[in-house]
């Protein structure tokens, strides 16, 4: 608002004072929240051997801040969780007893771990805030590294994958210190289905340069895979809130601007869209080994002890199943699912849908778009690739149960009644 500097005598006119500082804003500070979440999303593995994550190495310390904070319960939940897999795999036999610890550790240290990120995020302020300042720093991540890309530092933020798309020589993805692209593709999912179901909410001119900037490094990856989850999850949201969409046309051009970018993308000759129609093909071997052939060698896995109740944590890591001819050579299997029934059999696979389905109805996950969108992002996901002991895939789960984003509740009574007096609107600005 402007004042006015006052001329009493008349000598000369008023003159205008603008506040500038009520015009501009200036974010003076970070989310409390940003350098675990940064050091989380980009160094997780960065300098470790292939298979350990910080997550892991510093489990204790979260262990010990839970304990402080009044969770002290966490190993004794674990363990009745697990309880009757235990004893009944110990009735069975173990092959080895070493493998079977190290995988109960190993699976506790991601249970504590996602347990600290969700009581920490379930505590905090803003997270939109905390979405928005992690999408601005991937951009200016991956802007370096397209920078880096023509200099000897590519290797640490590219990944050559000509392997997986026929007749090319090279084809150079975004992997940004990640193990591959997917999984570099998979800690942005939360953040694209964020900005694009905001952009679809409000349309603003912040949520357009938003859901842009976490585009560019999402489509460098190059990930069928982040792209066809996304792509479903965003869908089915639409599907269900479509009368909504029909009363607000500027959605309504938006997302008709999406498809039609999504449609170029996939026509227009580009290694994302040859990479599409290989998948569809099914002549893609990354696809292949992630889904279908995943679940014969856990099939063959489990039948080795017990089908219903699985092999035993860590025990695929000693079955040979190199007389498949699948390219597998133990029962190492890169998905979720698949694992689950390798490690605890059928059994195993009902309780974990059983525990998915109930807590959809439980904590009303289809009255928020963002956590709809998160848990059938997380369903497909486990089918198609991931690993029993995927920080980011719990994480995900955590966003779809927890009631994240009020903003984003499709009824508008309930998005009045639980957004809390002085919560900043998701089109603000």
């Amino acid at each position: 608002m402007a004042d006015t500097i006052s001329n009493r005598d008349g000598s000369y006119p008023d003159i205008p004072r603008w506040d500038i500082s009520s015009k501009i804003k200036l974010p003076l500070t970070i989310h409390r929240f940003l350098p675990i979440a940064a050091f989380y999303f980009f160094f997780n593995s960065a300098g470790l051997p292939p298979g350990l994550f910080y997550t892991t190495v510093f489990a204790p310390v979260l262990f010990v801040w839970l304990y402080l904070k009044g969770e002290r319960w966490l190993t004794t939940k674990c363990l009745v969780a697990l309880s009757p897999f235990i004893v009944v795999q110990l009735a069975m036999g173990i092959g080895s007893y070493v493998f079977y610890l190290r995988s109960l550790l190993l699976l506790w240290t991601v249970y504590v771990a996602v347990y600290a990120f969700s009581w920490g995020l379930s505590k905090a302020n803003n997270i939109e805030r905390l979405f928005d300042e992690l999408i601005v720093l991937n951009f200016a991540a991956a802007f370096i590294a397209v920078g880096a890309l023509l200099t000897p530092a590519r290797q640490f933020f590219w990944m050559d994958t000509a392997d997986t798309l026929a007749s090319t020589s090279h084809l150079w993805r975004l992997s940004m210190l990640c193990s591959e692209p997917s999984v570099y593709a998979e800690l942005m999912l939360p953040l694209i289905i964020f900005a694009a179901l905001r952009l679809l909410a409000h349309g603003s001119k912040r949520s357009i340069l938003y859901f842009g900037m976490i585009c560019v490094p999402f489509i460098l990856t190059q990930s069928f895979g982040g792209l066809s989850i996304s792509v479903a999850a965003i869908g089915a949201v639409l599907m269900i809130s479509y009368r909504r969409l029909l009363k607000k046309p500027r959605s309504l051009i938006i997302m008709a601007c999406l498809v039609s970018a999504f449609a170029a993308l996939l026509f227009i000759p580009n290694p994302l869209g040859a990479r599409v129609f290989q998948v569809l093909a099914g002549s893609d071997s990354s696809t292949q080994s992630r889904t279908t052939l995943s679940f014969i060698v856990a099939y063959t896995v489990a039948s080795s002890k017990s089908l219903w109740w699985g092999v035993g944590f860590g025990q695929g890591k000693i079955i040979d199943v190199s007389e498949l001819g699948v390219g597998f050579s133990v029962g190492i299997i890169p998905n979720a699912v698949a694992g689950t029934l390798a490690e605890l059999g059928i059994v195993g696979v009902i309780a974990r849908l059983a525990v998915e389905v109930f807590l959809f109805f439980k904590t009303k996950v289809h009255l928020n778009s963002f956590r709809l969108a998160m848990f059938v992002a997380a369903f497909i996901v486990q089918f198609t690739g991931s690993h029993l002991m995927d920080v980011q895939q719990y994480l995900m789960w955590c966003f779809a149960f927890l009631p994240f984003f009020p903003e984003l509740e499709m009824r508008t009574a309930d998005r009045e009644k639980r957004i809390s007096p002085g919560t900043e609107p998701l089109h603000a600005e």
